[in-house]
């Protein structure tokens, strides 16, 4: 059930982490101070480079899984709609790939797709 909700999980820490960097930033070389009287990290001390590199690693990260997440979805739905059966069949293990790493609902579609083809396996 978990998996079916993976990339909004992946989105919203991609955004938080991406604040962090903007404050982080913010507090180490910019020092814009409308945005310093909102939120800072200067009651951090030094730790404010920690936060920014460490921001930054996590933000690469989940912004790479959201887009792969979003990548496999749209390929998903790209081969359920196609109107061969042999492109369907050439490609069941990036759908049962897919659809394992996506959840129920895309295992679902996957088994409706595959009686609608007249596939057993």
């Amino acid at each position: 059930m978990y998996k079916d909700k993976l990339y909004i999980v992946y989105l919203i820490i991609s955004i938080v982490s991406i604040l962090f960097v903007i404050i982080s930033l913010n507090d180490l070389l910019f020092g814009n101070q409308a945005l310093m009287k909102l939120i800072t990290l200067k009651s951090v001390g030094n730790w404010q480079y920690w936060i920014l590199i460490a921001s930054i690693i996590v933000f690469s990260y989940f912004a790479y899984m959201s887009y792969s997440v979003l990548n496999d979805m749209s390929k998903f739905k790209k081969l359920l709609k196609s109107s061969s059966k042999k492109t369907f069949i050439e490609n069941i293990p990036d759908l049962e790939r897919i659809s394992k790493r996506l959840g129920t609902h895309y295992h679902d579609l996957l088994t409706q797709a595959k009686h609608k083809w007249g596939i057993r396996k």
